[in-house]
């Protein structure tokens, strides 16, 4: 890794307050607890949203609903990793605020992002321990609930029909003499 350096040439740099110094240590802080807090969660609405699809396809017996579930996986994976590289670039610029490296108090992650490449953080073990099992646990129901289909649909062949119906029918008639219907008379 490669630290940014102040530029060599021009006026020399005036002495820091040590309270900017403190306050600048402090939104650099705060920026990156924001960004764990967002990486945080985005991992608990991948298991949310890759369970409920998961659960639902279970119970409807369709596995391209769970198959669907790895949609949810790989967008917050590939979210999770933007939030981790930007995460790193501004653990990036803390060292440098600390170490007294970087003197203007801006908070500009961009010459520090470089150095952190999208594929190597989307393998970290922060996220590779908790994205590749969900991916992997979606694809084993995923494929359970193909070949349950598949034995579920030979097992219920239905069997030709060797019944016959009759249909029999009887009509009585039956008449009442010396009777009048019932009016409907206000009492």
């Amino acid at each position: 890794m490669t630290n940014i350096q102040p530029p060599a040439a021009g006026p020399p740099q005036p002495p820091i307050d040590r309270a900017d110094h403190h306050k600048h240590m402090d939104f650099v802080q705060a920026v990156i607890t924001r960004l764990a807090n967002n990486s945080f969660l985005m991992k608990g609405w991948a298991v949310t949203l890759s369970s409920a699809l998961i659960g639902f396809a279970i119970s409807r017996q369709q596995f391209g609903v769970a198959l669907a579930a790895l949609i949810p996986i790989a967008a917050f994976w590939i979210l999770d990793t933007y939030y981790l590289r930007q995460e790193r670039a501004f653990r990036d610029i803390y060292r440098d605020v600390a170490s007294k490296t970087l003197h203007n108090f801006e908070i500009d992650p961009r010459g520090y992002v470089t150095r952190h490449a999208w594929f190597a953080t989307g393998r970290s073990i922060s996220l590779s321990l908790f994205y590749a099992p969900l991916a992997v646990v979606t694809c084993v129901i995923t494929t359970l609930l193909v070949l349950s289909g598949q034995t579920t649909n030979a097992d219920t062949t239905p069997a030709p029909a060797t019944t016959s119906t009759t249909i029999t029918s009887t009509t009585t008639t039956t008449t009442t003499v010396g009777t009048t219907p019932p009016t409907n008379r206000p009492k």
